[in-house]
């Protein structure tokens, strides 16, 4: 099967991780892949982590602005339309790879010669998704066969609900495991316990939460604990200045941009991720790979987590942190989450299980 995905770039991004993961997968599993990004950006970032055999083409050799490579879409698929027409499957992501495929699907109806099968994966999913992208998403989900959405919220359901939408799907992402087994931590490394995660300071992805819940478990854990708040983003400023009125300022570490996000992990005894109501977030999965307990902040204000929850999560920074200062009371408990989080994302978020899913609804007949 001969296979396009297109996305704008190949940044630090969950979106980005996911379709080096899939293409990858794809390319072991004996199919042709072809990743058509936007522009070019610094290769180290991601772009390296791709399979020899995964074929790259850029648009453009680079951005001029944010709005320039959107208006060379159209020229770019005509002139282009009679490679594009022989791919199989065309598998668009972000906003950018959105409005490609539309423009696909109005091209497709046109030439009947090939019926390309038209396929999106929205990750645009949670609280805190601007309002705009939100919209766009829900219009631009017509123009495909399949539009599938990493994890759902309320506004979703109610969008496929109220729209009576038949094209709309879940696909969990799934990530390979670089780890042969769980790593047991029954103690702190080094004499006390470290406590991380990795976020894109966004307001969108209200950052602060995690600095509300390190400031909470500096309160009630007794003994020295090190927080590190791994990432970029143009709140990382206001967080500095937020972390020092929280008392942060000696154990609060914020390195930057994470290059090798294999090793910041291996230093941590424990995770915090984002959740969306029973989904979590590709760095959230590195961490449970890497056999690192993972507790959440929940997204989702109405979610209430339920026994079937395989990472526990509340909307209360608070209550987040009493959880973890009960688990680190008792490091026996904590190996045990983390052996059976390994477990279920072994299950249920692999690369091959996102992949094998993927292919079914690749191989599905157009209606």
């Amino acid at each position: 099967m001969r296979i396009l995905q297109v996305l704008p770039h190949f940044s630090k991004g969950g979106a980005e991780k996911v379709v080096i993961e899939l293409s990858n997968s794809l390319i072991n599993a004996g199919h042709e892949v072809t990743v058509l990004l936007a522009y070019p950006v610094d290769p180290t970032l991601n772009q390296k982590q791709l399979v020899d055999k995964v074929q790259v083409r850029f648009l453009v050799s680079q951005s001029k602005n944010k709005y320039s490579h959107y208006l060379v879409l159209p020229y770019w698929i005509v002139r282009n339309w009679r490679t594009l027409r022989e791919y199989d499957v065309i598998h668009c992501h972000l906003t950018y790879g959105l409005v490609f495929g539309s423009l696909i699907s109005i091209l497709r109806k046109i030439d009947r010669k090939k019926k390309i099968k038209l396929i999106a994966t929205c990750h645009v999913v949670g609280v805190g998704v601007a309002a705009f992208p939100r919209i766009l998403n829900e219009r631009l989900s017509y123009f495909f066969d399949s539009f599938v959405l990493m994890a759902q919220d309320a506004k979703w359901r109610n969008f496929i609900r109220n729209r009576n939408r038949e094209n709309i799907l879940l696909i969990a992402n799934g990530i390979s495991s670089n780890v042969s087994g769980h790593k047991s931590r029954p103690s702190p490394k080094n004499g006390s316990w470290k406590i991380g995660t990795i976020s894109r300071l966004q307001a969108e992805r209200k950052p602060w939460l995690f600095l509300e819940t390190f400031a909470n478990i500096q309160n009630l854990k007794s003994g020295h604990v090190e927080f590190i708040l791994g990432g970029d983003g143009p709140e990382r400023e206001s967080l500095v200045l937020q972390s020092e009125k929280l008392g942060l300022t000696t154990s609060l570490s914020m390195p930057g941009l994470v290059q090798t996000p294999n090793d910041f992990l291996n230093s941590l005894d424990l995770y915090i991720t984002l959740n969306v109501e029973a989904i979590t977030g590709i760095a959230g999965l590195e961490a449970v790979f890497a056999g690192i307990p993972v507790v959440g902040i929940q997204l989702s204000k109405d979610y209430e987590n339920g026994p079937e929850d395989w990472i526990w999560s509340s909307q209360d920074p608070q209550g987040v942190a009493q959880k973890i200062v009960e688990w680190l009371k008792d490091p026996t408990q904590l190996a045990t989450v983390a052996e059976e989080q390994y477990k279920i994302a072994r299950e249920t978020f692999s690369v091959e299980r996102m992949r094998d899913n993927y292919l079914s609804l690749y191989a599905t007949k157009k209606q």
